[in-house]
């Protein structure tokens, strides 16, 4: 009698919306009649999901990925932890029926086998969609007509319910990264690839799909729509395209030729029938089989066409480059060179030097291979400022020191919302407290992180905001925050330890600084499209203090002050209360969240100046932000820059009809500004900025009226306007 098989059980997870499945997915594991060796959820370079479950889950071993990010690293990672003689892979809102594990041990009696899946039910939130074919159930992740309905050998599992002998993920290297899903991009095939190079390498072995060894998978509303049907259509295609690519059409595509000319006709005409018979929903479902062929068959078509032209065209590799944070006054000149590490970030560095915590110069260093890196670094330190700065402004302290606090207005991103907060609990100023808004989320997350991880500190407060909007959602945190001085910062930066002390010290210079502004650094720059945003936005504004007002500091510039952009983002911008309130706060009708999709904070710079105050750039208030790493980003973050801009300016006019004629002065310099080849805005852009990208701004800037005046329409029919009305008229701030 063959000794019993140890299961690990591996499960993947990237996302603190699937919390309560991976509560009932840990509940359903425990339940097995067939109990597991051990229970191991791997976390795919979330650290937020990581501290969470580190703390609801004290029996399970909770891990992070130690791969490249993505759904393979994450089961390679899994695997290297497990100990059984099996690893069972469920996905982390799936359940498992009890007897999932006892069928499975049942099939690995069999020495000739070497992996077993199982069936996987949809368990569908609101119901199955009458026209959602059988067919296509996979696009969730399920069983779908056309599999078995009998154990049998079959070429490859699903992977929300599959297992494999341990000996033969270490024999064959595991999954192959780059192939398969990273977040929620929606791409697949990495377990076909595996499962056909494991045949290949054992080929008396045997995969075995066993349908008693049941598993439900969760099905969310956002899957059941027409969008996500479509969408996991085109990822599918191309990722069989991929697939091909590696192993050949061959191999890749055995099954799916079936599949497509017998499986899919069948579909079709059996819900014809349907239709006739009464059920008129069955031309939808045959329709819908129709269009998803059709679609998988066109992306795969053209992904294979594409990659053809690649391998001809290859485009230039992006370099990375080293972003450096260098203090001359703690730190020797000398010993810069060992810092840069010119292997590894090839395409040279980025860097802020300060003297005793005060920004002076901010240089990009490019590596050149045929000189010396202490060469370049000396070029550097000879442009350096030599004559002596001015030191980081007194920071007030004592009970004369201004209370601040800090708004981060988030959606949907604990992940990066965790690094913000850090940083923010890591302020040399004591006097501040931290107010989160969730802003319109779609999952209860952020709750759970804020819930999980931060409120034992007592220093973060949470509010939900139900009303999209950025501008809303600041204004939510203005009428709850308890500072004279209102910090806003968001959830895509790590703060500079000493950002709240150096805000602090500008507004005790005055009573008329009304706003204050810093330096925007990257974070990273090791992406081609993270590097056009630095270029293109150009957030630094330089290492020189500066004041503005209507007065006596006015700049030599034409459009002063409707270029709201030089005087900062809202990324990085604080305000004194009295000063926001008196200029009216924020515009619900502006930022993004909103037709208008930018221009909050652009608005409230130039209400700011023409309420009497004074707006100050002070460059030691330092937040490092996390531009866009996909070149897909960047597109609709140019475009949505255009909008916001379209639509701050289109405010203007709004609310004071008499602009219309001092921006029809303007106009000639703004032509200039936005389409001269000279102008600061394009000498600045890198020579590989893609010019689609300009003009997509450009038309933005134009959809900038419409936006406006949609989103103006939608705030006034809707409530959002009673939280600016309380901060107006200083009423009770709660939230209803």
């Amino acid at each position: 009698m063959s000794t019993p098989v140890t299961i690990s059980v591996v499960v993947c997870a990237h996302t603190l919306d699937r919390l309560r499945h991976i509560g009932e997915m840990v509940s359903s594991v425990r339940a097995q009649t067939y109990p597991a060796m051990s229970l191991i959820i791997v976390c795919d370079h979330s650290e937020a999901l990581f501290r969470v479950l580190k703390s609801e889950f004290k029996t399970v071993e909770v891990i992070r990925n130690e791969y490249e990010k993505g759904l393979s690293g994450a089961r390679n990672t899994g695997v290297k932890c497990a100990l059984g003689d099996v690893v069972a892979f469920l996905d982390d809102d799936a359940a498992a029926d009890p007897c999932w594990l006892e069928q499975i041990a049942i099939a690995y009696e069999d020495p000739a086998v070497m992996a077993v899946g199982g069936s996987i039910a949809p368990a569908w939130t609101i119901g199955r969609p009458k026209w959602f074919p059988y067919e296509f159930d996979w696009v969730n992740g399920c069983s779908y007509i056309g599999l078995p309905r009998e154990r049998r050998p079959v070429r490859n599992l699903i992977g929300c319910n599959m297992s494999v002998r341990r000996n033969v993920l270490e024999q064959t290297g595991g999954f192959r990264s780059g192939l398969g899903r990273v977040g929620n991009n929606a791409a697949g095939c990495e377990e076909t690839e595996f499962f056909i190079r494991a045949k290949s390498l054992l080929p008396n072995q045997v995969i075995l799909y066993e349908p008693q060894a049941r598993v439900r998978h969760h099905v969310p509303p956002a899957r059941c729509t027409w969008k996500h049907f479509m969408g996991r259509c085109r990822a599918e295609g191309r990722s069989k395209a991929q697939m091909a690519r590696l192993i050949g059409p061959d191999r890749a595509l055995s099954n799916e030729r079936s599949f497509a000319f017998k499986t899919l006709p069948e579909g079709v005409l059996r819900n014809i029938g349907e239709a006739l018979r009464g059920d008129l929903s069955g031309l939808a479902r045959a329709g819908a089989i129709l269009t998803g062929l059709t679609v998988t068959t066109v992306a795969y078509c053209r992904e294979r066409v594409w990659s053809t032209r690649a391998q001809h065209r290859p485009p230039p590799p992006f370099e990375p480059i080293q972003i450096i944070d260098w203090d001359l006054g703690n730190r020797p000149p000398s010993r810069l060179q060992d810092q840069l590490k010119p292997d590894a970030w090839c395409g040279g560095a980025f860097c802020l030097f300060r003297s005793k915590g005060t920004p002076i110069a901010i240089e990009e260093l490019r590596f050149d291979r045929s000189r010396k890196i202490d060469n370049c670094v000396s070029e550097i330190l000879d442009r350096l400022p030599h004559s002596n700065v001015s030191h980081l402004l007194r920071t007030p302290s004592g009970p004369r020191s201004p209370w601040v606090t800090v708004v981060v207005a988030t959606r949907d991103r604990p992940d990066s919302l965790l690094k913000c907060l850090d940083s923010l609990l890591q302020q040399s100023y004591s006097a501040m407290n931290i107010i989160v808004v969730d802003n319109a989320p779609s999952s209860n997350a952020t709750a759970d992180l804020i819930a999980g991880v931060f409120a034992p500190s007592g220093r973060v407060q949470y509010a939900r905001e139900d009303r999209a909007g950025l501008g809303t959602a600041h204004n939510t945190g203005l009428a709850l925050s308890l500072g004279d001085i209102v910090a806003f910062t968001d959830d895509d930066v790590i703060v500079d330890p000493n950002w709240v002390a150096t805000i602090a010290s500008e507004f005790s210079i005055s009573p008329k600084i009304g706003c204050v502004t810093g330096m925007i650094l990257p974070a990273e720059l090791e992406t081609r499209a993270q590097y056009w945003v630095e270029r293109h936005g150009g957030f630094g504004k330089g290492v020189d203090r500066r004041v503005y007002d209507l007065e006596d500091n006015k700049p030599a510039d034409p459009l002063f002050p409707y270029t709201a952009g030089t005087f900062g983002s809202g990324a990085n911008m604080a305000f004194r209360r009295k000063a926001l309130v008196e200029a009216g706060a924020f515009d619900g009708a502006l930022g993004a969240g909103t037709p208008a999709r930018g221009g909050d904070d652009l608005a409230s710079f130039v209400a700011i100046l023409e309420a009497g105050y004074q707006l100050v750039y002070s460059p030691g208030a330092i937040v490092w932000h996390f531009h866009r790493r996909a070149e897909a980003g960047v597109r609709r973050q140019a475009y949505g820059y255009g909008v916001g801009l379209g639509a701050y300016l289109t405010k203007q006019v709004f609310d004071n009809p008499g602009k219309l004629f001092l921006l029809g002065r303007k106009f000639p310099a703004a032509l200039t500004h936005l389409l001269s080849s000279k102008s600061e805005k394009m000498v600045r852009l890198p020579d590989d900025y893609p010019r689609h990208l300009i003009w997509r701004e450009r038309f933005g800037i134009l959809m900038g009226l419409p936006g406006y005046l949609q989103s103006r329409f939608k705030t006034r029919r809707s409530i959002s306007s009673r939280t600016r009305s309380q901060v107006l008229a200083g009423a009770d701030p709660s939230l209803e």
